[in-house]
């Protein structure tokens, strides 16, 4: 059954908020790896570890070939930070290609794939019409008078075309893998917050490893936000 909504997650929009909780920032900048400063606003970066990568998230980001970065924004005193994970940039060695983080919603799609059945061609000939009915489970934004976020079970029906066979309907995947949906979650509650803040916020960041030539264990984090432009180099482990 979990999978048969896998095509629906897939095609769903606005399942989630934009945005998530994040993390608790350090208590300074100069805990993590790398940081900078510039126009009252203070970046730091740590590139987390795959072992550490394993034990933070259920979602197999380092088997999906992802590199995982811990940001943390400081705005000083009478300064304000409109923080948008499009701002930043990873380029893992000279000779390698710049990237930009993956949303959480590109990751699952990319990560579920291996889950679903190869499609079936279809047989010329027979052309069945049978009705639909999906079931999914909605996270979507959240409730102004409770300030929870808003989930729900919610249905829809239709038709379907089968081409060729015995006219039987296609079977759905398989009920096997993990939950797109829980994966989705995880990935948005942890990730850097999106938006304007005047406090020190912090979450991850999630890259495709870059494409190139050689293997470097050197990186540089670029940001280009409302400030300057910014450039911390940083050590992949």
């Amino acid at each position: 059954m979990l999978w048969r909504l896998a095509f629906v997650w897939v095609a769903a929009l606005g399942l989630l908020a934009d945005g998530g909780a994040g993390i608790r920032p350090r208590a300074s900048a100069g805990d993590h790896s790398a940081h900078a400063t510039a126009g009252g606003l203070t970046i730091a970066a740590s590139v987390v570890p795959h072992d550490r990568v394993h034990k933070l998230f259920a979602t197999d980001l380092n088997g999906g070939g992802y590199i995982v970065v811990e940001v943390a924004i400081y705005p000083e005193a009478g300064h304000d930070a409109d923080i948008h994970a499009g701002d930043f940039l990873l380029q893992a060695g000279p000779n390698s290609e710049t990237v930009r983080a993956a949303s959480p919603r590109a990751i699952v799609s990319s990560l579920i794939r291996k889950y679903l059945p190869p499609p079936v061609p279809p047989n010329p000939g027979n052309v069945t019409v049978y009705p639909t009915a999906t079931i999914g489970y909605e996270s979507g934004g959240y409730d102004p008078a409770t300030g929870q976020r808003t989930r729900g079970v919610y249905t829809e029906a239709g038709v379907g075309v089968a081409i060729g066979g015995s006219g039987t309907p296609p079977p759905g995947p398989a009920a096997t893998g993990p939950d797109p949906y829980a994966m989705e979650e995880e990935l948005t509650d942890k990730a850097l917050p999106e938006g304007k803040t005047t406090a020190p916020v912090a979450g991850y960041l999630y890259f495709p490893k870059p494409s190139g030539k050689g293997k470097s264990n050197a990186a540089e984090l670029a940001y280009y936000g409302t400030v300057r432009q910014l450039k911390l180099r940083l050590s992949i482990k």
